[in-house]
């Protein structure tokens, strides 16, 4: 078989699905089984092209192994398609054929996850499959009455549960819409006019490629979807650019890395988490971007605050005057209407209480519309049309590398479900932690970061929450709170050593030290570490409280995150360099702290400190004149 006929098909099938899901969800009434199964059975089927079994096998080739699981995943859906009405009345009925199919199809999908994210996600199904056959041969609470291996099966495949349950209704309705949007936005040449604002806004500042890489990360981040792609394409426009500056190679590429990581909490389309946040708690997406906007603008104002003190330190000039995007090249309506137009109609139509769906559909229809109209009179037909289909390819790789996961996950929430693991769980936890809330979030804090580490964000927070969320509620937490706690901490891995991910892309662009990358990433963005324990300790900090309460959260919040970032990056001639950072440090955090008088002490500590360390430079001064 010829070896580009794999990457034909891969392009079609990625085109197709695409396809299918921006209008079969829309305009075909089918049972939500039927649904689930076509997207299962396409999404399943490009991933498992995408991704080769192992490195040994070329990625252009179709392999026997490619055959045998296309087979599988096809007979598997078809089956749950035709047999969909069967399977909502008589649950858990599957005969010997559905069985193997079952089998064969579960076996096929935590694979493909396996390629496309690697073992951490199989191997929690695989443990808790185990755990539900076996659990009678574990000790204490944990023991557990063993379930049958066909009620397993039945209970992942031949049931609207595992497979095909509510995580994947979501892939196969909205989420997968607004990644074919970022896609269609990409395609309008969203990412290069982000990148071209920022340097237009920043360009003139001291350090402007720095600044300019925080606002564009922040821009494209929060359209994209993934932080890794952040990183690829804003980066490699704005980490040369802070090298050519002046700034230290591992510096620049964690600049890169934890604004890149942001735009997933950055408002209005933040990430896919945040949708189905506003899925799992039932209200407006438009509220969740209101929750959302003071912890993001507290996470870029520590960002920006280390880069601002760097830049001084290093003594950085702007930019070259001629390197600046001109605003009349920028503000044009080529360059604008794919991204400011199918925002408005998103926002807009979410706004008067259309669905997700909905919203998701016309967004996307609109940006095709748009690029239609702007790109035919200046490339011709037959170009806008191929530019067309390369982002419903790219739309549908995009979905290949999400659905597995997704899919995957929705059988893990299940298999949580019938092993009775996360009451066990959450009474471990009410046992350590006791009464004391803090302790308790604590204790919860180390799962989401420690998957966050090495599984993406939806995963991490979906688990996170399935397990850890019912003892934090029981124990008096905000809901939103709670769930904005998770994906801050499901985001957070990608920057943090050993793994952060975010950070070696950064640093194989920058050609830096990814594990110094990692730290400096850590620094710039320290008050999103911090900031979770206190909006789950208080919620005034994402908007849920008394209006002044509120305000006064957002103030101390800003200059907290401005303190902690003058102690990491400021600069410091003195002997006593160490304290004064640990100072200033502290007094940031005593700011975050949800209560008057600690808040007051903060400031005091930090006014104190730039009152003395000013007081110590100027002796110094005097001292190197008097020499």
């Amino acid at each position: 078989m010829a070896k580009d006929m794999k990457t034909s098909i891969i392009f079609w099938l990625a085109v197709i699905l695409s396809a299918v899901q921006l209008t079969v969800p829309v305009f075909f009434h089918l049972l939500d089984l039927q649904l689930r199964a076509i997207h299962v059975g396409l999404g399943i089927s490009l991933a498992a092209l995408v991704f080769p079994f192992s490195k040994k096998y070329q990625a252009n080739k179709l392999t026997s192994i490619d055959i045998l699981a296309l087979i599988i995943i096809i007979a598997a859906n078809i089956n749950i398609y035709l047999k969909t009405l069967n399977i909502y009345m008589y649950p858990g009925s599957a005969g010997m054929l559905d069985l193997l199919l079952g089998i064969g199809l579960a076996i096929v999908i935590l694979d493909t996850t396996r390629r496309a994210v690697g073992w951490a996600i199989p191997i929690i199904v695989i443990g808790l499959i185990f755990y539900a056959m076996f659990g009678d041969l574990f000790p204490g609470m944990w023991k557990l009455r063993g379930l049958s291996w066909d009620f397993v099966v039945n209970s992942i495949y031949y049931s609207p549960l595992g497979i095909y349950g509510s995580i994947t209704a979501m892939s196969a309705t909205f989420i997968s819409l607004f990644i074919i949007f970022g896609s269609l936005l990409s395609a309008g040449g969203g990412g290069k006019t982000f990148i071209d604002i920022a340097f237009a806004l920043t360009g003139r500042w001291r350090g402007g490629p720095a600044k300019a890489a925080i606002v564009a990360s922040a821009l494209f981040g929060s359209i994209s979807g993934s932080a890794v792609a952040n990183v690829a394409v804003t980066g490699n426009y704005t980490i040369p650019m802070m090298k050519k500056l002046g700034y230290p190679k591992d510096f620049a590429g964690a600049v890169e890395a934890i604004a890149s990581t942001g735009g997933g909490i950055t408002p209005p389309i933040m990430s896919i988490a945040a949708f189905m946040m506003a899925e799992f708690l039932s209200i407006s997406y438009l509220k969740i971007i209101g929750y959302a906007l003071i912890p993001c603008i507290l996470y870029y104002t520590s960002i920006y605050a280390g880069v601002h003190f760097m830049t001084l330190r290093l003594g950085l000039v702007p930019m070259p005057e001629e390197e600046i995007p001109k605003w009349r090249d920028v503000l044009t309506f080529q360059r604008l209407a794919c991204l400011i137009i199918p925002m408005v109609v998103l926002l807009g139509l979410i706004a008067i209480g259309r669905p997700l769906l909905t919203a998701g559909f016309y967004t996307c229809l609109t940006t095709i519309v748009l690029m239609l109209i702007t790109d035919i009179p200046k490339k011709g037909f037959k170009e806008t049309f191929k530019n067309l289909l390369l982002a419903l390819e790219d739309g549908g790789t995009s979905l290949a590398r999400i659905i597995p996961i997704l899919v995957s996950v929705s059988i893990l929430v299940n298999m949580v479900g019938i092993t009775g693991i996360a009451p066990k769980i959450s009474g471990l936890i009410m046992d350590v932690g006791g009464n004391n809330f803090i302790i308790a979030l604590m204790i919860a804090t180390v799962i989401p970061f420690l998957l966050g580490t090495s599984l993406p964000v939806v995963p991490t927070y979906v688990l996170s929450l399935s397990i850890l969320a019912p003892p934090l509620l029981r124990l008096g937490a905000d809901p939103v709170a709670l769930h904005l706690f998770f994906i801050y901490w499901s985001l957070l891995g990608g920057v943090t050593p050993p793994t952060c991910t975010q950070a070696i892309v950064a640093a194989g662009i920058s050609q830096g030290d990814w594990f110094k990358t990692g730290i400096n990433a850590v620094k710039l963005g320290i008050v999103a570490f911090i900031m979770p324990f206190f909006f789950v300790w208080n919620p005034a900090f994402v908007g849920r409280g008394d209006p002044v309460d509120v305000a006064v959260c957002a103030v101390t919040g800003f200059l907290g995150a401005i303190f902690m970032g003058y102690g990491f990056f400021g600069h410091m001639n003195s002997k006593v360099n160490f304290i004064f950072r640990i100072a200033f440090f502290l007094g940031g955090v005593l700011l975050l702290f949800p209560n008057y008088l600690y808040s007051a002490v903060g400031l005091a500590v930090a006014i104190a400190m730039l009152i003395a360390q000013k007081a110590v430079t100027k002796k110094i001064k005097l001292e190197e004149l008097s020499l």
